[in-house]
């Protein structure tokens, strides 16, 4: 349970010693998704530490990727990260400060024997979701499989026919902050971060929101130009248990309906 007092924050670049914790706090959060969960009762269920683990070590050395932690200022603790990546920007107008250490920092520090529900989860939003592998030699497309290849396509359009091609931008490559800190001030001071990136650099902003991100993105000046709404009970093999996370009322049986929301933050104008 979170607590309602804030604390000091201090933004810093994530260096190659922090993806384990960042990759955790990641996959912690998507274990308690609904949205993941369900999805994770297919035939090929999620890593999501690996995913994650993975996306760091392949994109902190980019130039045109810029990932930040949010730092409990007493404890030192890391209590959020997020990143954004800026294609076609001018790479030295990105203000990126890369890591201080190398990828041998990267220790791959999960309980090899820990908790399985907190190693097979969802990727991150802005990744594919799976649906275009080719049918399992032997196997049948199952209702997850169908449910992936949807979201798949929706986000290629999004991607293909609602972000300009021809325009620099920025978009949140991933924003996570645990359960314990959250409703503290750690997401917003991480959009705020990015936020005032785009603003002096002129650029619009998107990100790919889950259903429990959209009111923090909302209050942070995005809207929403796409939305998929899922019902979730229409593609889950089976109904919730009990102690699984639902989107609507636990005991009633449903999953609920969880709506993704495609949106975008237009630059402030700057004071002359």
């Amino acid at each position: 349970m979170s607590s309602s007092k804030r604390i000091s924050i201090s933004i810093q670049p994530v260096n190659y010693a922090d993806v384990h914790a960042c990759a955790q706090i990641t996959a912690n959060a998507f274990a308690v998704d609904p949205h993941t969960i369900v999805k994770n009762l297919g035939q090929e269920p999620y890593d999501m530490y690996g995913i994650i683990r993975s996306m760091f070590l392949g994109t902190l050395h980019r130039r045109r990727q810029i990932w930040v932690k949010a730092v409990d200022e007493e404890t030192g603790e890391i209590i959020g990260h997020a990143g954004w990546a800026f294609p076609r920007a001018d790479e030295a107008l990105v203000p990126r400060k890369g890591p201080v250490d190398d990828e041998s920092a990267a220790k791959d520090l999960r309980d090899k024997t820990g908790n399985a529900s907190q190693r097979k989860n969802d990727g991150p939003v802005e990744h594919k979701t799976g649906g275009e592998k080719k049918k399992r030699e032997g196997g049948e497309e199952d209702s997850i499989d169908r449910l992936k290849a949807l979201e798949d396509r929706d986000m290629e359009h999004w991607q293909t026919n609602i972000i300009p091609k021809d325009k620099p931008c920025m978009l949140i490559t991933g924003l996570h902050v645990p359960i314990s800190h959250q409703s503290r001030g750690v997401g917003s001071a991480l959009l705020r971060h990015g936020n005032a990136i785009a603003d002096k650099l002129g650029l619009t902003i998107w990100v790919h929101s889950s259903h429990q991100a959209y009111e923090a993105y909302r209050k942070a000046g995005f809207e929403a130009v796409r939305v998929l709404d899922l019902d979730l009970d229409e593609w889950a093999p089976r109904a919730p248990m009990d102690h699984e996370e639902v989107m609507g009322v636990k005991g009633s049986g449903k999953w609920g309906r969880y709506i993704i929301r495609y949106m975008k933050r237009e630059p402030a104008k700057q004071a002359s």
